[in-house]
């Protein structure tokens, strides 16, 4: 028995929240390991991959980056069918991008399988002079609604590499137990 056997694995992650809070950085810090300045407008969708092994398992995430303007909303809804994990990303420093978690959460249980993984992300954490939302509020928010919970800046990268490192470890152990 050759046990150096790898299972492989396509994981379909969708990032939703508002425009502007940084859904896209926070992919691009992860897949390139770096933050770009200049700000673009995600129209409709954008698509990025990375390969992680963990354990025996090989991982493919094929991250689905979502425009957070109203306007692309009905549009972007199609891309959550399939989807194993959602990052709900809210701004710190933006009470209204908070505000919306709501409705994104709202989206998830209407759209997705309800096995889905929930991620709520409060990103831009190194600009603590501009905080709005306490990292108590988000933590809180989070557990309300059966979700991990983390914070993190895709300008540092601080807690990047954490939030999907975590949740394919969840998805592995979900794996192993059938």
């Amino acid at each position: 028995m050759n046990n150096d056997k790898k299972f492989y694995y396509k994981l379909k992650f969708i990032v939703i929240g508002d425009a502007g809070v940084g859904k896209t950085n926070i992919i691009h810090r992860f897949v390139k390991g770096e933050f770009k300045n200049e700000y673009h407008l995600t129209l409709g969708m954008d698509f990025s991959s990375y390969n992680l092994e963990l354990d025996d398992k090989l991982f493919t995430l094929q991250l689905w980056d979502t425009a957070g303007s109203e306007k692309f909303r009905s549009i972007t809804k199609g891309y959550y069918k399939n989807s194993i994990c959602a990052l709900v990303v809210y701004d710190i420093t933006d009470e209204r991008s908070f505000n919306s978690v709501s409705k994104w959460i709202e989206d998830c249980n209407n759209y997705t399988n309800k096995n889905i993984i929930l991620i709520l992300v409060g990103n831009k954490s190194d600009l603590t002079n501009g905080r709005k939302i306490s990292k108590e509020v988000g933590k809180d928010m989070a557990d309300k609604n059966g979700m991990l919970f983390y914070e993190c800046s895709a300008l540092s990268g601080q807690n990047i590499e954490n939030i999907f490192f975590d949740a394919c470890k969840t998805i592995s152990n979900n794996i192993d137990k059938g």
